[in-house]
């Protein structure tokens, strides 16, 4: 496989991550992520076979490539926390935190003697 061929994978794959991002869709982003992370080993072991080549010594195509691919990435990472973050708010709103204490029918632990089982919106004022 020639640096070129192997480069070209790894855009391919970036773009595969990304549209599974997008699309929200996790064993597609998985799936891709996994495949990109092979890829990209795959180009780390052509660079080093090629011709014993420095990173510093590629053509400039191919350090333009590299630095977009470095772009690319970092957007993902911070749309993968964005997503991360937006997957934990739903999952809370979904399932309430164990021990919370705005549980809508009071809260369990607090023993017998403090109305236990009383919902808040029928508490007395006094």
């Amino acid at each position: 496989m020639s640096l070129e061929e192997a480069l070209t994978v790894v855009e391919q794959h970036i773009e595969k991550v990304s549209a599974a991002l997008l699309a929200l869709d996790a064993p597609a982003l998985e799936a891709a992520s996994t495949a990109l992370r092979d890829a990209a080993a795959r180009f780390t072991w052509v660079l080093e076979q090629s011709q014993g080549l420095p990173a510093a010594n590629l053509p400039p195509q191919f350090q333009q490539r590299l630095a977009v691919i470095g772009q690319q990435l970092a957007v993902q990472r911070d749309n993968l926390a964005r997503v991360a973050v937006l997957t934990e708010r739903q999952v809370a709103a979904l399932v309430p935190q164990a021990g919370a204490e705005s549980a809508t029918y009071g809260n369990p632990q607090s023993g017998m003697g403090k109305s236990a089982g009383v919902a808040r919106i029928y508490r007395s004022a006094g």
